[in-house]
């Protein structure tokens, strides 16, 4: 997964002192008036029994005529976290699918990802639990979202109308690539070799952000991504027939989202996020044919169908994937469906938090003087007069909290808007919990410490993990470290990297140490090996990588890195591959990576470390 570091919706809090520029919303209200809001509030709600799927959907068919014939449904969140707005959105998939005919689920999540999601839900390949984690978001990674997905099979074993599962995020190439150069392996074999060579290296997360790429070679990404473009439109008829249709179009989306991901780097942008998200939800409904109707995952920010305006960004306005989709759709086609609790424990990145009553002039504050403890609210008939339209018009703020979360400054964590311009519906829950992550194995084997200089390049001492090293591990399928003695070309030892077979046609496993970048400054660091792999399907194979990051304290960007020139290896013959970097002043340190992506095997051995002129070209 991509560093979200400049991501509005997981960003890091902004001083309060900034906030002085953003508008005041609601203030506390006098008591009469106060009163006249939750008595008409107590009297629309639609009370809902449960948020436990599978007990029946009763008590959501006064949401048949809210929803109408929309094409598109979208279930919004005010964490990514919370246990009871999981369960209540599966509760509401189960109704749109049964009763009004919907086919398409597609979750804020890579499209690439979602793909064995899919296999799952159609074919039986894989199991829900490594399904949920293979989507790449490690909030999507719970008990909830592995239950969906088992419902899901579930519906498909036993109906002819099938329910598909797609991802309309694009914040990662890795699995969108390894689909491309699989299908074009498949209905072109040259274009495919060539596409490997250069679009090879966005296969492994192994390999830093595109930040990292040099421009030229950037340029070189795109011109190929260009080339398939082309070869897309002018093979379409011999490809379809040599696959299928819907092969076609999903392969076509695999190279559109690869497109996108390079394009959000180096300057990340919210906005040019949001207008490809919306683009994909289109491209999934042209897929998918006429008359399809689909249901969306996401955070509120996301489907709320008015522009996004919080604390966290000063209250600056972003437009935001549900605002397109409702200005494209109509507002017959797009229905959003806003989520917001008052209380109770949440998921974020860092673990689990819990926050009291929300302040009196929150949103969340007067939905929980009902006294209702769950219920969804019909935003689309407020009456345009009286007490609720004059409060909802002065903007009261709303839990807004995304992947990240500081509780120094809870507060920050808040939008404000009429919600009438932002949902149709708003699902409330009084008190939430956490949502239950699925335990995995840990990702690092190892401890993490930096050494003052590289160290046991030799790979000579240490059992199951070499002295001075760790293990960066994918955690659905875990790599195998193995050490072969004498095994070199030069005779030394040898490590192995390598995954059992795994439904997952990507992953990453790596060898890595970090050391101190001071003796390296101003120079360019080189750093090769002997490589030899085991790799029978494209996409996959051994590389080594070089990081630089800068000294602590420092605004945390994404390391300085590069793969060896060439590209993946996947001979089964010992080459020797490279990669260099220049290591700025301010570097603080230096990390170094032998990883294997992918169903592969990687052996590396004769490690060595070169220091020379930032000029030298290698």
């Amino acid at each position: 997964m991509l560093n979200r570091r400049r991501i509005l919706l997981g960003g890091t809090a902004v001083a309060a002192a900034a906030l002085s520029a953003i508008p005041s919303a609601l203030r506390a209200e006098p008591d009469a008036r106060r009163r006249e809001v939750i008595a008409w509030l107590q009297g629309h709600a639609l009370p809902l029994a449960t948020a436990e799927p599978g007990t029946g959907i009763n008590d959501l068919e006064p949401l048949r005529p809210l929803i109408g014939d929309a094409r598109v449904v979208a279930l919004g969140e005010a964490t990514h976290g919370t246990r009871e707005f999981f369960q209540l959105k599966h509760r509401v998939i189960e109704y749109c699918v049964s009763q009004l005919g919907f086919t398409v689920i597609a979750f804020e999540a890579d499209f690439g990802a979602t793909l064995a999601v899919s296999d799952y839900v159609l074919r039986g390949n894989g199991n829900a639990r490594d399904a949920a984690s293979s989507m790449g978001m490690g909030f999507w990674d719970t008990e909830e979202v592995a239950a969906l997905i088992e419902w899901v099979r579930g519906w498909n074993l036993t109906h002819d109308r099938k329910v598909k599962f797609y991802g309309f995020d694009m914040q990662s190439a890795a699995a969108s690539t390894v689909h491309l150069l699989a299908y074009l392996e498949r209905v072109a074999p040259t274009l495919a070799t060539e596409s490997d060579r250069i679009l090879g290296r966005l296969c492994s997360h192994n390999s830093g952000t595109f930040a990292d790429v040099p421009a030229a070679e950037r340029e070189a990404m795109l011109a190929q991504i260009k080339t398939v473009f082309d070869a897309f439109a002018a093979e379409r008829a011999p490809w379809v027939a040599k696959t299928s249709e819907i092969d076609w179009y999903l392969a076509r989306q695999c190279a559109i989202v690869v497109q996108q991901c390079v394009q959000l780097e180096p300057t990340y942008s919210f906005e040019f996020r949001d207008r490809c998200m919306a683009d994909n939800v289109h491209a999934l409904l042209a897929a998918e044919g006429p008359g399809v109707r689909a249901l969306l995952w996401a955070h509120n920010g996301h489907v709320q169908r008015g522009l996004l305006r919080v604390k966290l960004n000063h209250g600056h306005e972003l437009t935001n994937m549900g605002s397109l989709l409702r200005a494209e759709l109509g507002a017959t086609d797009y229905r959003a469906v806003g989520f917001a609790f008052n209380q109770g424990g949440f998921r974020a990145s860092g673990g689990d938090y819990v926050v009291g009553p929300a302040p009196e002039d929150f949103l969340d504050s007067v939905l929980a003087a009902t006294g209702i403890p769950l219920f969804a609210l019909d935003l689309m008939h407020i009456p345009a007069d009286g007490p609720v339209a004059a409060w909802m018009a002065e903007m009261p703020f709303q839990r807004f909290i995304g992947a990240d979360f500081n509780p120094d400054n809870e507060l920050l964590y808040a939008g404000w808007s009429d919600p009438r311009d932002l949902f149709d519906v708003l699902a409330f829950v009084e008190t939430t919990t956490a949502s239950r992550g699925i335990r995995r194995p840990s990702r690092v084997a190892g401890e993490i410490k930096s050494n003052k200089e590289p160290t046991n390049l030799v790979l000579a001492s240490g059992t199951g993990t070499p002295d001075g090293w760790y293990v960066l591990n994918d955690n659905v399928s875990p790599y195998v470290v193995a050490f072969e003695d004498g095994a070199s070309p030069a005779g030394g030892r040898v490590v192995r990297i390598g995954r059992s077979s795994s439904t997952l046609p990507w992953g990453d496993g790596s060898l890595s140490q970090l050391f101190d970048a001071a003796p390296w400054r101003g120079r360019r660091l080189v750093f090769s090996a002997a490589m030899r792999a085991d790799a029978p399907r494209i996409g996959t194979g051994a590389l080594l990588v070089i990081g630089v990051y800068p000294k602590p304290g420092k605004l945390l960007v994404a390391p300085v890195a590069a793969m060896q020139a060439g590209g993946l290896v996947r001979s089964p013959d010992w080459v020797r591959r490279s990669a260099a970097v220049d290591v700025p002043a301010d570097a603080d340190t230096v990390q170094i990576r032998l990883a294997v992506t992918g169903n592969a095997a990687g052996w590396f051995g004769d490690l060595k470390l070169e220091r020379l002129s930032p000029t030298h070209t290698h």
